[in-house]
């Protein structure tokens, strides 16, 4: 493992959210748990990562040619990519087809606390011989379940059986697939949130942990749960609207400014609508019938937006944000990138870190999160290279 001592952060206290440059100790909240990732999609290595980042020990058994994970950005990005998801890991790779492999492996499996792993074919073994750990399983959705689910049981397509699909996108319009691993890192969060559960349970009780298993889409379904809920509610079921908020109630979508910003614009409660309305069109439109109830801004939206957002065309984004801000209405300006690694409150906060990459330079992340009062997580190194730990780990089980 490649340990780094120094990292820019930011301090809270310090006037304007200065960088500030701190030594990194090697602990955290989970410092004492030893983690096996063996995992081929980006869920299980999300989880170990999270689990990382707090201090635990997370070792990735690879094989000789490296995990799949390390190859799944563009080629350009594939360094600052892994040295993100494979970041405070350490690697060792083992050709499970070997004495030496075999025997390591099983050494692994006996000093794990969790096994982080997906369907691929060499986390089996490890798994089964891993005595005192939870087995931790993310696999994609139906996988295990073919006879129940006919369709692909590729990990692309997990967000598509969560019903995200059916509501995102313009009305009227195709569906909107997120393109971000939104399925596994949800996943991932909650494996883990289950893993911990699972093993204080069982520690306390002196007994081996029960396995969690998870199905890709589950935590995004429960994420999105609104969605049944309503349409039992209603006998219906809801339909992509864009931007807006899901039952058009209430006023919430995204608008461009004269000089070509994205505000998003939420007006939840009766309040803010009536301030949004005042500040568009003075008294007469706040009070105007078509708009003056969310029932009737229900079947007035494409009128109401309509006007809302010829108001933000006539105003340049920092004049409109300037006026908003006058008249108490909930608009926010829409980031990427750029900006958020420019905006001094995400500085601030230390949300993004510069981790020193090797060959020189920084590569920025995202920092440890969330975060405790005392500093309960950190990034201390990016990620590995293919079996860069093997002396490390094997000192580590003797």
């Amino acid at each position: 493992m490649k340990p780094f001592r120094q990292v820019r952060r930011y301090d809270l206290a310090q006037s304007g959210g200065s960088a500030v440059t701190v030594s990194e100790p090697a602990s955290g909240l989970l410092a004492g748990v030893f983690a096996v990732e063996c995992a081929d999609t980006p869920a299980a290595a999300f989880a170990a990562a999270i689990a990382a980042d707090f201090g635990a020990t997370v070792v990735i058994v690879e094989p000789p040619e490296g995990t799949p994970l390390r190859r799944l950005a563009p080629s350009a990005a594939q360094a600052p990519w892994w040295a993100s998801l494979g970041r405070n890991k350490r690697s060792i790779a083992i050709d499970p087809g070997t004495e030496d492999g075999a025997s390591t492996l099983a050494r692994l499996a006996e000093k794990a606390d969790i096994v982080f792993r997906d369907t691929t074919s060499r986390a089996a073994p490890l798994a089964e011989a891993a005595r005192k750990a939870v087995d931790v399983e993310l696999f994609p959705t139906g996988a295990d379940r073919p006879d129940l689910w006919p369709w692909s049981t590729r990990t692309e397509f997990a967000g598509a059986a969560s019903g995200i699909g059916a509501i995102t996108g313009p009305l009227g319009g195709l569906a909107v697939q997120p393109e971000m691993p939104l399925a596994d890192y949800t996943a991932g969060m909650m494996a883990l949130m289950l893993a911990m559960g699972e093993l204080r349970a069982a520690r306390l009780a002196g007994v081996k942990p029960e396995p969690v298993r998870l199905a890709l889409h589950e935590a995004l379904a429960r994420m999105n749960e609104w969605q049944v809920i309503v349409a039992t509610a209603f006998g219906r079921a809801e339909k992509r609207t864009g931007n807006r908020f899901p039952m058009n109630a209430n006023i919430g979508n995204i608008f461009t400014t004269r000089d070509g910003q994205m505000l998003s614009v939420s007006a939840a409660t009766p309040a803010i609508a009536r301030r949004l309305l005042t500040m568009v069109g003075g008294e007469a439109l706040s009070a105007d019938p078509r708009f003056a109830t969310p029932a009737a801004r229900a079947q007035h939206m494409d009128e109401l937006e309509d006007l809302i957002g010829d108001w933000f065309a006539r105003h340049d984004g920092e004049e409109a944000l300037r006026l908003v801000a006058e008249n108490d209405v909930v608009v926010g300006p829409i980031y990427g990138a750029a900006e958020l690694m420019a905006d001094p409150h995400v500085a601030a906060r230390g949300n993004i870190v510069d981790v020193p990459a090797d060959g020189g330079g920084c590569i920025a992340m995202p920092a440890a999160l969330p975060r405790t009062s005392d500093g309960g997580a950190d990034v201390r190194s990016t990620g590995p290279t293919v079996g860069q730990d093997r002396d490390a780990v094997l000192a580590m089980l003797g």
